[in-house]
């Protein structure tokens, strides 16, 4: 019954951080219709990690320096949970996959770019103004 009280004074206090009113009462619906403290803690947890994730996208500047950190952290959990093997295996398969990924979207994006030049200034066609 605690994590329930402490879940509704969390919720009443969350229009400051801008999040939505809709989210806010389903929330609180449930928690009156006796959800289970397991469930209530796990709604918290994804609630304001959202509303963590959501104001983030808005005042975070994302930085090469930022980008390295946040995937110094991600592999040091990794070795912490698997193996350093593993973790470097898991890496490289990521690392080639993200890699030709963004191979193909830089070359489709330059060949997208280089048509649209060619119509837009193919013969016939007179400059709008």
């Amino acid at each position: 019954m605690t994590v329930t009280r402490f879940a509704q004074w969390l919720l009443t206090r969350t229009s400051a951080a801008g999040t939505r009113d809709a989210l806010v009462g389903d929330l609180m619906e449930e928690i009156g219709h006796g959800r289970s403290a397991w469930w209530v803690c796990q709604q918290l947890i994804g609630f304001y990690g959202l509303t963590f994730v959501a104001q983030a996208r808005q005042s975070v500047r994302i930085t090469p320096l930022l980008v390295a950190v946040v995937l110094a952290l991600v592999l040091a959990g990794g070795a912490s949970v698997a193996s350093l093997e593993q973790v470097v295996e898991t890496w490289t398969s990521v690392y080639y996959i993200a890699g030709t990924l963004s191979l193909f979207a830089h070359v489709m994006s330059r060949a997208t770019a280089s048509r649209t030049l060619l119509i837009s200034e193919g013969p016939g066609l007179e400059a709008r103004d």
